[in-house]
């Protein structure tokens, strides 16, 4: 309302008497450019214009397409730029002005948690509405699912944030002679199953073994490693020589209870010389390895006797003839001994984002898209967390599409001679029938309109 129309307003409000007096009417025109909501007067209204439109996100002016200034100069734009929340590029005003609500209300709920951090990165997807956000994995790892723009169509994006995330460790030794003790650290929170790597160095490992000494389990390779080759023992799978699998080589874990023979040489006696190279123990040949708990754990590596090692497959006939693989008087040869395992990180998430939905905000920039998400974790995590992006590929099932927009229709006729013809027996011999009729000569034709859809076979493997 500008000062004009105020003034006449309150000179309504008086009886027509006053109405006519001069100054009357000047002490209401100074009101009323008081009270003026035009930027020349700089009045009452339109202070408190200029304040709603500052502090409030829902009053504040944002910006047209065509104008000139930057987004981030408008009204809007300064007071998001107090929370360091700039509006995207080609985003209009209603969308930012939903975004900066919810950016306020993630403050209002508190920062430092798994759902803050969910609704930090939907801001990033620019998603639609908050996102749905699920728990599973006992509580290790939330979900949230929400729709936005990205990879070129609107669709239901699926986010995945992980608690102490698994990371891949090692342990390396090089030339280690047998007897000696290997010192592997489990840096992380849960137990691992390792995977093994030894390579002799200048004579073939005759039936190689390998010893826990936290839990007493032997790892026992009931073959013959050639030197310079590199033998993989995996948890529960067949072993790998030279990334070759030989699954026709057993893998023996012993039970730790064993007690040894006088002559052993692997550990104390039992009962005198009649028990003597004997051996009473259990073994699984399921290629079973032993666990990692966290913390420290002790190894150490040898080879079989013949004798020692035809006792452990004693339960198993068929395996007999193995027993020759080792030597009657073994001799270990320095090997490189290496062990790897995922342990779970403490202090630490990750993020998993699909890497095929890039949103339509970035216009295809995956560095542009992966900072934006780093901004999310860093901004919304505890001091001291350390974070990172797991970009995930889509599995070929999630690719594949059983339709095809090219359709090809054909119209074919089939035509085909079969006259028609048709005769009955005479009911008495004395009784004959003759058929007057000419048997039509017309040839049985009809025609259909088919339509098949082609399928990429290349998608199948």
């Amino acid at each position: 309302m500008n000062r004009d129309q105020r003034r006449q307003q309150m000179l309504a409000s008086l009886p027509l008497l006053l109405q006519e007096g001069a100054n009357i009417g000047e002490l209401f025109a100074a009101l009323a450019r008081i009270l003026s909501g035009e930027a020349v007067d700089g009045g009452m209204e339109y202070g408190l214009t200029r304040l709603l439109r500052s502090r409030w996100h829902g009053l504040a002016r944002g910006w047209e397409p065509g104008d000139q200034t930057p987004p981030a100069a408008s009204e809007l734009g300064r007071f998001a730029a107090l929370y360091g929340f700039p509006p995207g590029p080609h985003e209009p005003t209603a969308a930012f002005r939903r975004r900066l609500l919810e950016f306020i209300a993630i403050h209002r709920d508190g920062l430092t948690t798994a759902p803050a951090i969910l609704r930090l990165v939907a801001l990033v997807y620019h998603a639609e509405a908050s996102p749905e956000i699920g728990w599973d994995d006992e509580g290790r790892r939330a979900h949230a699912e929400f729709i936005a723009d990205a990879g070129g169509e609107r669709t239901t994006i699926r986010v995945e944030l992980q608690d102490n995330p698994h990371s891949p460790s090692l342990s390396r030794f090089t030339a280690v002679l047998p007897g000696r003790r290997l010192i592997v650290n489990n840096a992380g929170l849960d137990p691992a199953i390792p995977e093994i790597r030894l390579r002799p160095i200048a004579t073939p490992a005759q039936a190689p073994v390998l010893i826990h000494a936290n839990s007493g389990l032997r790892l026992i390779f009931a073959g013959s490693v050639p030197p310079g080759a590199t033998l993989t023992l995996r948890h529960r799978q067949p072993p790998l020589i030279n990334g070759v699998p030989r699954p026709e080589f057993p893998v023996l874990l012993t039970n730790p209870f064993v007690f040894d023979g006088a002559a052993s040489r692997f550990g104390g006696s039992f009962g005198g010389s009649e028990f003597a190279g004997t051996r009473f123990s259990v073994a699984q040949r399921d290629s079973s390895l032993p666990t990692l708990e966290p913390g420290e754990s002790a190894w150490t590596y040898d080879v079989m006797s013949r004798s020692e090692l035809a006792a452990f497959l004693g339960p198993w006939p068929e395996l007999a003839a193995y027993a020759q693989s080792a030597d009657p008087v073994p001799k270990a040869p320095s090997a490189d001994i290496e062990l790897r395992w995922d342990e779970s990180v403490p202090a630490s998430l990750a993020l998993r984002v699909p890497a095929d939905r890039v949103p339509a905000a970035f216009a295809g920039d995956l560095g542009a898209f992966v900072r934006g998400l780093e901004w999310a974790l860093a901004y919304g995590r505890a001091a001291g967390i350390r974070s990172r992006v797991e970009l995930a590929l889509p599995h070929v099932h999630e690719r594949l599409l059983l339709r095809d927009e090219l359709t090809l229709r054909a119209a074919a006729g089939f035509r085909e001679a079969a006259p028609i013809q048709e005769s009955a027996p005479p009911p008495t011999p004395g009784i004959g029938l003759t058929d007057t009729l000419k048997p039509p000569t017309d040839a049985l034709s009809f025609g259909g309109l088919f339509d098949t859809t082609p399928f990429d076979t290349s998608l199948f493997f």
